[in-house]
């Protein structure tokens, strides 16, 4: 299970702001209240000593927002809901929207522990609003993050990546001073590709945050470590996947402060490092992990944690041949299983139960006042009995039309799943040869660039054209590398969206330090945030607006490049792509193989391509694609 649990001290720290900047509370009551939030244990007593002192509806709404921050945070969802709900109208009334946001955000961390995805998904659009008419993006960051974690956690994972995209969308924009909402954001969308099983674009958002050491403190992103590190043991790359997990746990140690979330936090860790010793059979290690795993297992209180630990303890025994061992945690793992699934479905049993109640009470009646009319009405039993045979005919007329539909479907359902088999068979198949690309031909090309700087450290001095070669090998092995990444990104993809082109050419930009000499605006149509691209479609888009970046950079020479993406007409897309750059006189310039490129991809797209540029006055390109828009 990867970890998803995020630093909780902007909200605690707001909390307790909030508390004591509220002009409406007296002295001892600001106090209690404080101290209430902070015991931990004691907090009751503060909390009765409080209750005391409430003499307006102001302090009663402190009083139940102070109520709702604590049962908050232990999870404890039913009472976190009715303090929260009790606080609301009042701070609705006082038009305090920094504690509206807080109460509602409470409310939906509650949730979420309950395992109440969507309820919890609904009170953070609730609150999106509000973020929004205060202005504030860091909130915004955060509702949206909850969002995406939330579908995540509901196994709906392309919306959880997209809502992760929104708030690194807002994030980035803020990096300079909060580069940790960045983070936060990345891995959002990171985990939710993990559990989609699309590992190489888990890794690109993890290893996005690794970029961001420079701006941030390491201990805050020790829940990056063990992502990694969880997706590298997916990949099978164990000895790889060791030493970010080991980082992960010291840490966590470090940071370790007794609270729920950090016996959470070791628990997640050791279970990953007691999987890893278990896969390559370092069974002694294994087995040290995991009790180590266990023991914080049990202090967090969660069963999920708890089952996560049996399941890979009853793994250990079982491939090490303990089979008594084995089968004694299988017991606890089923125990703890049947108990998580009975808290789930607690609810839909007992409406179950309240329905077949209901019939059988109905159908009790309906043979009481069918034994009356037998005895009252003797004579019209025998037309009653008739009428039966006709209904009973009737149903099992029904019945078979029924049962003849249902086989039909079951037909249909067929051919769909073994249309999903051989997608899936193909998907596989392309992983294999990103992962083959990324391992072999990526190392490869690395090596090349070490060797080249090492020749031109080596053997000093180096003739003038010789170092020029050697710098020109250089820079084409790395634009290689940034190809072969593309080409990776591009295979792993059944399906694009153009806000997955967008991100990417940022991406782009900001790995080839394009954006520091030229400064690029991509205006993308609101109306294809949520349209689709085939693989095919995406690649070859992808690549005319970067060669059209490319050229403006390169040749042009241009400070500004505007792309706009624009939908005309319902079946039709148009870029448009601009630059300031010197131009050129398309009639005598000999265009060379960039513009022939272009021309050859439009031209696979069955679109249109047009060129403008003069001296002086800049190019700029039009393309007209028709019948690649998809719902």
């Amino acid at each position: 299970m990867l970890q998803k649990r995020v630093s909780g001290c902007f909200f605690l720290f707001g909390i307790l702001f909030f508390i004591l900047s509220s002009p409406a509370l007296a002295q001892d009551f600001d106090q209690l209240l404080r101290k209430a939030y902070s015991s931990g244990d004691s907090s009751d007593i503060y909390f009765s000593q409080a209750k005391v002192l409430i003499k307006t509806k102001t302090q009663q709404a402190e009083y139940d927002f102070c109520k709702n921050a604590v049962f908050s945070d232990r999870g404890i969802l039913d009472s976190t809901l009715y303090y929260g709900n009790k606080a609301l109208p009042v701070f609705k009334e006082l038009k305090d929207l920094n504690k509206q946001i807080y109460v509602l955000n409470n409310m939906a961390k509650a949730c979420q522990s309950a395992g109440k995805h969507e309820q919890a998904i609904q009170i953070y659009f609730e609150a999106l609003p509000i973020a929004n008419e205060m202005k504030s993006s860091l909130w915004e960051v955060w509702l949206n993050q909850g969002i995406s974690l939330n579908y995540h956690d509901f196994s709906n994972y392309s919306k959880g990546v997209f809502y992760g995209k929104k708030a690194y969308e807002i994030a980035i924009q803020n990096i300079e001073e909060d580069p940790i909402s960045v983070v936060h954001a990345l891995n959002a969308i990171g985990i939710n590709y993990d559990d989609w099983t699309k590992y190489d674009s888990a890794l690109i958002y993890h290893y996005q945050v690794m970029d961001l050491k420079d701006r941030i403190d390491t201990l805050q992103i020790g829940f990056t470590y063990n992502n990694i590190g969880n997706t590298l043991i997916k990949l099978g790359r164990y000895q790889e996947a060791e030493g970010w997990i080991k980082t992960a746990i010291k840490i966590s140690e470090i940071n370790n402060n007794n609270t729920v979330s950090s016996y959470y936090d070791l628990a997640t860790y050791y279970t990953n490092l007691g999987r890893i010793n278990t896969k390559t059979s370092n069974f002694p290690e294994a087995e040290k992990s995991l009790f180590a795993a266990k023991g914080y297992s049990l202090k967090s209180n969660s069963k999920e944690k708890i089952g996560d630990c049996y399941e890979a303890i009853y793994e250990l025994y079982k491939i090490s041949n303990r089979a008594d061992s084995a089968l004694f945690y299988h017991e606890l793992l089923t125990r703890i299983n049947d108990s998580i699934f009975n808290e789930k479905n607690a609810k839909l049993i007992t409406e179950t139960e309240v329905k077949y109640q209901v019939a059988e009470k109905e159908k009790i009646l309906a043979q009481e006042k069918l034994k009356s009319q037998k005895i009252l009405f003797g004579s019209i039993s025998i037309v009653l009995t008739l009428i039966g045979f006709l209904i009973v005919g009737s149903l099992l007329m029904r019945q078979q039309k029924l049962k003849n539909l249902q086989q039909r479907k079951e037909i249909e359902l067929q051919k769909v799943i073994a249309q999903v088999e051989t997608q899936n068979k193909l998907q596989e198949q392309r992983l294999t040869i990103s992962r083959d690309l990324h391992d072999n031909i990526g190392v490869q090309l690395t090596f090349i660039i070490m060797s080249v700087d090492h020749l031109k450290h080596a053997f000093q001095p180096i003739n003038e054209k010789i170092l020029e070669q050697l710098d020109s090998i250089n820079s084409f092995t790395k634009s290689t590398i940034l190809e072969l990444r593309d080409t990776i990104w591009a295979m792993n993809q059944v399906e694009m969206s153009w806000q997955d082109i967008r991100v990417r050419m940022l991406n782009f930009m900001q790995k080839a330090r394009l954006s520091d000499k030229t400064q690029v605006e991509i205006d993308l149509d609101a109306s294809l945030e949520n349209k689709k691209l085939t693989s095919f479609e995406g690649v070859n888009i992808y690549r005319i607006l970067q060669e059209c970046i490319h050229n403006a950079v390169k040749h042009a020479d241009a400070n500004l490049l505007k792309i706009q993406i624009s939908n005309p007409e319902p079946d039709q897309i148009k870029l448009t792509i601009e630059d300031n750059g010197v131009g050129f006189d398309p009639e005598e310039a000999d265009l060379g193989n960039g513009i022939l490129n272009l021309k050859k991809r439009v031209s696979d797209l069955k679109g249109k391509f047009s060129l403008q540029s003069s001296p002086n006055k800049g190019t700029r390109i039009d393309v007209i694609l028709t019948n690649i828009v998809h719902g």
